[in-house]
């Protein structure tokens, strides 16, 4: 069955934003490298632009946040009503003895509440150790794939001499899979060429003549017909 391959592989709330945070950052990079060079500013030491990696975290982290209130992405976490008498050292919460279990988190309740330092607290409920499925992550923010690098039109493609006269008498004769010159007719034409200027040589021409054909087409000669054995009869 489809669930039983199901990646039911649990993220923190940490881990789901990191992965939306790379994904996030690769794409708005893709997309200003895209963009045509702007003119270079000048700013004063105290005017200086937020790093554009940073602000594309904070997108992303509103993101995951948009995801999980409009109930795109659903959450799990350990809940509680119960107010402390005392508050935790680092003053973070009231909220104690937070339920063994993971139970889901409603869209409402992420609304209603604020997340913070790895709570999702409300004026009469928290949830702590949130919990979030990490294909419904990958569903919304697939990984990211490199592009794939493109070869520099600019740069040819290296060649020789030999190489291109090798070519055009393909293109000369018309060789291809079904049409295979006579190599006879191949070494002529090569030896009534020129190479800078000098002649090609008759072993240079058979070797070319030779290189350009298929192997099959080396392993000519008439076939022998298997027949009655003439010599018994009489």
């Amino acid at each position: 069955m489809a669930l039983e391959r199901l990646d039911r592989t649990l993220w923190s709330y940490a881990e789901a934003l990191k992965h939306v945070q790379t994904v996030t950052v690769a794409r708005r990079s893709r997309e200003v490298v895209s963009q045509p060079p702007k003119p270079q500013v000048m700013y004063h030491d105290w005017n200086r632009p937020q790093d554009p990696v940073e602000l594309w975290k904070a997108e992303a982290e509103n993101e995951l946040l948009v995801a999980l209130r409009d109930g795109d992405l659903i959450a799990r976490g350990r809940y509680t009503e119960e107010r402390t008498q005392w508050r935790a050292h680092d003053h973070s919460s009231v909220f104690g003895l937070h339920s063994g279990y993971h139970t889901s988190i409603r869209p409402e309740q992420w609304r209603e509440g604020k997340y913070l330092t790895g709570r999702l607290t409300a004026l009469n409920w928290e949830f702590i150790d949130i919990r979030i499925q990490r294909f419904m992550v990958k569903a919304i923010w697939p990984d990211v794939v490199p592009e794939a690098v493109r070869p520099d039109a600019s740069v040819t493609a290296y060649t020789t001499p030999y190489l291109e006269l090798m070519q055009a008498a393909i293109e000369h004769f018309g060789i291809s899979t079904q049409n295979q010159e006579k190599k006879e007719c191949l070494l002529d034409w090569f030896l009534e060429q020129q190479i800078e200027g000098e002649p090609v040589s008759k072993n240079l021409a058979d070797a070319m003549a030779t290189l350009i054909r298929l192997p099959a087409a080396q392993r000519g000669g008439a076939k022998r017909v298997i027949g009655p054995d003439l010599r018994q009869a009489g």
